[in-house]
C-alpha cells in the first residue's frame, strides 16, 4: 500500500494522460482532470477502508491538474501543479519512482509551509545528498528533486504521484470535523492503495 492511501487511512483512525505510454525524451507532461478531488467519507463496519471515498469538487488545494517529470544525467525533477497550494499542517505529496533496477518512494511533507522530503526503497530510508523539495504559492507548484546517483542512475524512469492533505471544515450543525482530501495525478477521480505510474521518460 502506498502512504497516499496508508495516510488517508490513518489520519481518520487517467485515463487523463495526454502521451503515449513509452516517451523518448527527457521531459515529458501529463494531466489530470480538476475538480477530481476525492475526500474520505465514513466507512461501514466491515467494509474496505477506501470503499467510502465521496467526490469533494470544490477543493483546490490537493487538486493535481499536471505533471511534469523531467529526466537528465545528474537529476530527476517532478513539478506537481495544483489548482492551489493551500497551508495545511498536514499535507503532503508522495512520488513513486519506479526504474529497471526496482522502485523508490518519495515523501514531502508540509507542501504548503518549509517542505520537509525523504526518500526510502523497500520501507528503507535512502540518504540521499540534494535530495530536495519546494512549494511556490504564487504558481500552485510543487518541486521534487532527485539526483539520479540516489536513483541508481537509470536509463528511464516511470513516477507516479498522489497529493492529500488535511483540513479542519465546520458541519452545518456547527461542529468541527477533520476532512482527508486526496488526488492521485494519473487516475480521474479515484485513489487506489497504489499509485498510477505515468509514461516511461528517458533520460536526456
Amino acid at each position: 500500500m502506498t502512504r497516499l492511501a496508508t495516510c488517508l487511512l490513518a489520519v481518520m483512525l487517467p485515463t487523463a494522460l495526454l502521451l503515449p505510454a513509452a516517451a523518448h525524451a527527457e521531459e515529458v507532461v501529463t494531466a489530470d482532470p480538476a475538480a477530481d478531488v476525492l475526500a474520505l467519507g465514513p466507512t461501514e463496519q466491515g467494509g474496505g477502508d477506501l470503499d467510502n471515498l465521496l467526490p469533494a469538487p470544490e477543493n483546490l488545494t490537493a487538486d493535481v491538474v499536471r505533471t511534469t517529470v523531467d529526466h537528465r544525467a545528474s537529476r530527476l525533477r517532478v513539478r506537481l501543479d495544483l489548482r492551489d497550494l493551500g497551508r495545511s499542517r498536514t499535507y503532503f505529496a508522495v512520488l513513486e519512482v519506479r526504474t529497471p533496477d526496482g522502485s523508490f518512494e518519495v515523501e514531502t511533507e508540509n507542501l504548503g509551509r518549509r517542505a520537509e522530503v525523504d526518500m526510502t526503497r523497500r520501507s528503507r530510508a535512502i540518504e540521499c545528498r540534494r535530495l530536495h523539495a519546494a512549494g511556490n504559492q504564487a504558481s500552485s507548484r510543487v518541486t521534487v528533486t532527485i539526483p539520479t546517483a540516489c536513483l541508481g542512475d537509470p536509463r528511464w524512469v516511470q513516477v507516479g504521484a498522489g497529493v492529500a492533505s488535511v483540513e479542519t471544515v465546520t458541519s452545518a450543525d456547527g461542529a468541527e470535523e477533520m476532512v482527508v482530501l486526496a488526488d492521485d495525478a494519473h487516475r480521474a477521480g479515484e485513489v487506489r492503495e497504489r499509485i498510477a505510474l505515468g509514461p516511461k521518460v528517458r533520460r536526456g
